[in-house]
């Protein structure tokens, strides 16, 4: 009976063992140091050329999951080397490219910690533009009635900045100007939503309110569609307020830079007419031949040179 008994708990015991025994790893597995003992610097340096040139290829193909993982192998297996700096950088693009935003901003603000002085850091900075600029972008637009500019605009501002401090830091860099030309547009889709803003004011009755935000838009984003908007409604405020000599200086001012008014128009409708989120998504998907999502030229991080890997 007592045999019996103990059984159950024998058997217990046994699984317990063996699956004790399943998560054990050999301590050279993890290790570095014992992964890289008694091998001569050739023979560590060719196998992490192996490494990365496999990674890359991974990356190249598009199949950012596998280089991922890749990377990781590198710089835990050889932490202080080009490589696993090369590692640290491609796996930003990684991340982004496979729709991880908030991993690929973590990894570009740690590398910009770690190496403050590496020559690439306005790819990275560029790289941070681009991952808050691809969450500006939403699924609705295009669709008849949804104007995005009505909606938060935090991602908008934050690549705004980002792709500003690569333009003020790195004038010459070769991303600088695909970077201006997207600030353009985000400062357009920026100055929108703070027209809306007016526009809301002055329908509840709120002109001093109105007037001053359309001022701001018109000091704070000059050239811009919106600005030239914002003096027809800073107009509509002063008449409200009884500012008859205010009202008539802004609609001089909006008359005298119609010209100009005509060209952010005409800039305002070649934006509009950009291809649908559904088609940028099909140039998304198909990335590693170069073209990012919006339509203009864009880039792998350079990866080492023949000599390096």
């Amino acid at each position: 009976m007592t045999s019996i008994r103990l059984r159950p708990v024998m058997v217990a015991m046994c699984v317990l063992f063996l699956a004790a025994c399943a998560g054990k790893t050999r301590p050279e597995d993890d290790d570095p140091a014992l992964l890289n003992a008694g091998k001569t610097q050739e023979e560590l340096r060719a196998e992490a050329v192996e490494m990365y040139r496999d990674a890359r290829e991974k990356l190249d193909s598009s199949d950012y999951a596998t280089a991922l993982q890749n990377y990781d192998r590198i710089k835990a297996r050889f932490p202080f080397s080009e490589f696993a700096t090369q590692s640290e950088l491609e796996g930003i693009y990684a991340q982004y490219r496979s729709y991880q935003p908030e991993q690929a901003l973590s990894a570009a603000d740690r590398f910009m910690r770690d190496h403050p002085r590496d020559p690439r850091i306005d790819y990275v900075l560029y790289l941070r533009g681009l991952i808050n600029f691809q969450s500006v972008e939403s699924a609705f637009d295009g669709f008849p009635g949804f104007d995005p500019t009505r909606h938060d605009m935090g991602d908008s501002r934050r690549a705004f900045d980002d792709f500003g401090l690569l333009v003020q830091r790195y004038p010459n860099s070769k991303y600088a100007a695909d970077a201006r030309q997207r600030m353009l547009y985000l400062r357009d889709r920026v100055a929108t939503h703070e027209l809306h803003i007016v526009d809301f004011y002055l329908r509840r009755g709120a002109y001093v309110a109105a007037a001053r935000r359309a001022e701001a838009i018109i000091s704070d984003y000059p050239g811009s569609p919106a600005s030239y908007e914002a003096l027809a409604l800073l107009e509509r405020a002063y008449t409200s307020l009884g500012l008859t000599q205010q009202a008539s200086e802004a609609r001089s001012l909006r008359k005298a830079n119609s010209q100009a008014l005509e060209v952010a128009q005409a800039r305002e409708l070649e934006r509009k007419s950009r291809p649908g989120f559904f088609e940028r998504l099909g140039n998304w998907f198909s990335f590693g031949d170069s073209e990012d999502n919006d339509g203009n030229t864009g880039q792998l991080p350079d990866a080492l040179p023949p000599g390096d890997a």
